[in-house]
């Protein structure tokens, strides 16, 4: 009797664990296809024209 109940507490534990793995994993997954899909969208520079201060200062000196 108390080899059965183990073996059912066994088997619920065991079931509950693959379950938690399985839906961690879904997650894990699902956050990467999102962040996958969001640095798709930002392929290009927000502005083209940028140039670093220190060339600005250099071809405003050369003028």
């Amino acid at each position: 009797m108390q080899r059965d109940l183990n073996r059912l507490k066994y088997r619920k534990n065991r079931k509950h664990k693959a379950i938690g793995l399985f839906v961690l994993c879904v997650l894990v997954a699902l956050i990467m296809v999102m962040m996958r899909t969001c640095s798709d969208q930002f392929t290009e520079p927000y502005n083209t024209n940028y140039q670093p201060m220190d060339t600005q200062r250099k071809q405003g000196n050369n003028l």
